[in-house]
């Protein structure tokens, strides 16, 4: 079954998974068979907030039921320099996001995926929230009922994060294969050990190695950024083939701030602003018919089409699922960091760049 555009769904219901994440099981409101997905990729959904419609893409957090589809969204906050900054999206989802409300959604796509077909062994290493494709990978498995080995280390900063705890725990309990070794970072008591975790502190390759029979397996790895860098390392040192190593990243949803810039870098900045504004950059959104200097009040190219209505479609906001790709027209742009997608000639991922020149978009 398949569909153009956006579709109207409904939240049938919300379950808490976490102290910081709730579940948001959606049906078509049309009542039109689901499509189907493979475990792991994600929905491309549309939300209104405060008037203007905010896109982002969040992972399918179970194997596919033609019910509906689960969402598992994690509330995002962050503190810098003593201000509280709020995820965008995911407080209006934990906030204002209850049965009976309505989203729109595409098709599920993405590139993160475990082929249901293939009976090798494979090792799946999440790190908070990073546990919703793996979940989904977990559950295809289990219901599949094969004997493919799988093993699962899960990371997190305490139980108060520790969501699907109960039913992971079943399934390792009933399904031989489903091997799952829980990290937490923390103790705040009342923890079992062997039972809620088995080691703690962090994910490390020499813990790795006491628990797997080798490492000429495929790994998939979800979580922040400078947990899956370490363990991509650490893998990559010890002889695992880069084309093994999978990743899928994911970052705070509209968080506007960015680490505190020493003074050089904040000269540098401010130096930059004064000759943006000599230059008058101008941002030309073409298909929305609207043009936009850029004063440095955005952080990306993606927020500054957010604050003023622009519509791009975004996932993981760090340039690793490649959901913004846009048609860059005219203009070139900077890129704040390195992203894991590699664009397309003619084309720029907005959530991770910001201009040098005037540009013209096709958003």
């Amino acid at each position: 079954m398949f569909w153009e555009g956006y579709r109207q769904f409904i939240v049938k219901e919300v379950r808490e998974e976490s102290e910081s994440a709730k579940s948001f099981f959606l049906t078509p409101a049309d009542e039109e068979p689901l499509a189907e997905y493979l475990p792991g990729q994600h929905l491309p959904i549309r939300v209104a907030i405060s008037g203007s419609r905010v896109s982002r893409c969040y992972t399918l957090s179970d194997c596919f039921n033609p019910q509906h589809y689960r969402l598992t969204i994690k509330r995002e906050r962050s503190s810098v320099n003593g201000t509280v900054h709020h995820g965008l999206v995911s407080n209006h989802f934990h906030d204002h996001v209850s049965p009976g409300a309505t989203i729109e959604a595409k098709l599920p796509s993405g590139n993160f995926y475990l082929d249901p077909a293939a009976q090798h062994p494979v090792v799946l290493l999440a790190g908070g929230i990073g546990v919703t494709p793996m979940i989904s990978m977990i559950n295809s498995v289990a219901a599949a009922e094969t004997s493919r080995d799988i093993y699962f280390f899960f990371a997190l900063r305490d139980h108060r994060d520790h969501a699907f705890r109960r039913h992971l725990q079943q399934l390792a309990a009933q399904h031989p294969n489903i091997r799952m070794t829980v990290f937490y970072e923390s103790l705040l008591g009342g923890e079992i050990y062997g039972v809620d975790f088995h080691e703690q502190g962090r994910i490390t390759l020499s813990r790795l190695r006491e628990r797997l029979p080798g490492l000429d397996m495929e790994f998939y790895l979800c979580g922040p950024g400078p947990m899956m860098a370490s363990v991509s390392e650490a893998l990559l040192g010890a002889g695992v083939n880069h084309d093994r190593i999978r990743t899928e990243s994911f970052g705070p949803s509209s968080l506007t701030f960015g680490a505190p810039p020493n003074p050089i870098e904040a000269r540098s900045e401010k130096l930059s602003e004064k000759t943006s504004e000599k230059k008058e950059i101008l941002i030309d959104f073409a298909r929305s018919g609207k043009k936009i200097q850029w004063n440095n009040s955005a952080r990306t190219l993606l927020q500054l089409a957010e604050q003023n209505g622009v519509e791009i479609s975004s996932g993981c906001l760090y340039g690793d699922c490649g959901t913004c790709m846009t048609p860059l027209l005219s203009g070139e742009v900077e890129y704040l960091h390195p992203t894991g997608v590699t664009v397309d000639d003619g084309a720029c991922l907005p959530c991770s760049c910001k201009p040098k020149t005037s540009l013209i978009l096709d958003a």
